[in-house]
């Protein structure tokens, strides 16, 4: 297997990212979290969304709008990431929110993530809600400098609770007093 390469993403990403997107959230997630909302994803409305996105159309459901990276490997898309502003009102002013990071089961191991998580945090701190019962992402993320700060959230829009806990590196990202 070749090297990854990562860069920003463009809008003709849309559909590789609405691709990756649903197949790393089926390898990861389906098990884990209510069936409904593993359910949810929708690779054709998700490929729309993306699309407008990196095009610079403002979504109307007022999800944000950072910046988005894609990793690489033989001219195929094999992760994504995106980050930006946080949208807790409790961190830091400037802290940076890493929004999703999601990667192929087959391309585990092979730096991609570590790779996405750089570029989408300039190799600083920052914060990322994953979720509670996902030991192979809180492996992930303690092994690049993150460790939970105490804060949970819980979404009950699916049937059943989805439990997260909040992640946190670097001091730029740390609750306010």
């Amino acid at each position: 297997m070749t090297g990854v390469h990562v860069r920003a993403a463009v809008s003709d990403d849309g559909g590789d990212i609405a691709r990756v997107h649903a197949q790393s959230w089926n390898e990861a997630h389906r098990g884990h979290v209510p069936d409904a909302l593993s359910d949810l994803v929708d690779v054709e409305l998700s490929a729309n969304r993306w699309r407008a996105r990196l095009s610079g159309e403002a979504l109307d459901d007022g999800q944000p709008l950072g910046p988005a990276w894609v990793a690489v490997v033989e001219e195929r898309i094999v992760g994504f990431a995106s980050a930006g502003p946080s949208r807790d009102d409790d961190v830091a002013d400037g802290a940076r929110e890493l929004y999703a990071l999601y990667v192929l089961a087959e391309h585990y191991g092979t730096g991609a993530g570590a790779a996405l998580l750089d570029a989408a945090l300039g190799g600083g701190g920052g914060t990322a809600w994953v979720l509670r019962d996902n030991p192979r992402a809180h492996a992930f993320y303690a092994k690049h400098g993150f460790s939970p700060d105490g804060s949970t959230r819980r979404d009950d829009r699916f049937g059943e609770p989805v439990h997260e806990v909040r992640l946190v590196r670097g001091g730029d990202a740390a609750a306010r007093p």
